[in-house]
């Protein structure tokens, strides 16, 4: 059980349907531990130490935060069908375009549409956490997230417009996927946003063949197992390290405290202990993180 691919993740979860999607192209198995889409979230907390985002992959003791990371760790130990052959520049610089520019538009458009379906306190949650929309402005912003949707669907049709099946060729890629997630939100999560996309007929195609590989095969577990498997495993032993404090650096309240572990130009590790998990290694992407002092 200790190889097992466990995703801390909830189904509605656009950023979690990005390692689903990369689990379908692989042809990989995978566990799914579902997590509460607003806080508290005690079973993860425990096991991330304060990490909160989704999704969170883990690997017997082994935990891992966002995507960015994830999809390298998968890369990594899952060689076949390589996600990022074009290169890890190419392939991260686009992040950036499809989580900075497409993704908010569409999450501001799915939260003012469909509010009402929320879990409670889900709303206010998400504003504390996107400080960079404005959630009293949304009804007077609507057709400008509309408009932002489109533009960007058309980068994505124009793109595809010279006949390839993908982005960068013939094979997906990560950025791929990136592009994937924002329109998979709009459909699902937008009263007929898949109307956004419509007279656009290559990024219709190139939507639909990419969702044709699926999510690979999924079994369920429980977050008690889930930890019960990050207890069992031992890790093997490291140099003691100074206590720090690691977070994403816009969002300082998600710190994880621990042991540092290792520090490399692509991971951050930190060693941390806990009763319910025993010891764990929980990673962070090197890029956009940052290393300070742990509380006194």
């Amino acid at each position: 059980m200790t190889d097992t691919l466990i995703l801390h993740h909830h189904d509605p979860s656009p950023f979690a349907e990005k390692i689903r999607l990369v689990f379908g192209i692989k042809g990989l198995a995978w566990s799914s531990v579902q997590v509460p889409m607003a806080m508290p979230k005690p079973d993860l907390i425990a096991l991330t130490g304060g990490y909160r985002g989704t999704p969170v992959l883990q690997i017997g003791a082994d935990v891992y935060c966002d995507t960015r990371l994830i999809i390298s760790e998968l890369e990594r130990r899952y060689p076949a069908t390589p996600l990022l052959r074009s290169g890890p520049l190419v392939n991260f610089g686009l992040q950036h375009w499809s989580d900075d520019a497409v993704f908010p538009p569409g999450a501001a458009l799915a939260m003012h549409l469909g509010a009402a379906a929320m879990p409670d306190g889900l709303l206010e949650e998400r504003s504390r956490y996107f400080t960079d929309l404005d959630f009293t402005r949304f009804s007077q912003d609507a057709d400008h997230f509309r408009a932002q949707i489109s533009a960007h669907a058309a980068l994505v049709d124009g793109q595809l417009s010279d006949g390839r099946r993908y982005l960068l060729g013939d094979q997906p890629e990560w950025v791929d996927i990136g592009a994937f997630f924002p329109f998979w939100m709009i459909t699902h999560h937008i009263p007929k946003g898949r109307e956004l996309m419509d007279g656009k007929l290559h990024l219709e195609r190139w939507y639909a063949r990419l969702a044709a590989h699926g999510t690979g095969s999924r079994s369920e577990m429980s977050a008690t197992e889930a930890l019960a498997i990050a207890r069992s495993t031992l890790l093997p032993p490291v140099a003691p390290g100074r206590h720090v404090a690691v977070f994403p650096v816009a969002h300082q309240e998600t710190a994880v405290t621990g042991m540092l572990a290792s520090v490399t130009d692509e991971t951050i590790v930190l060693r941390r202990s806990a009763e319910s998990t025993g010891e764990i290694a929980v990673h962070f992407p090197a890029i956009g993180y940052r290393i300070g002092p742990a509380p006194a």
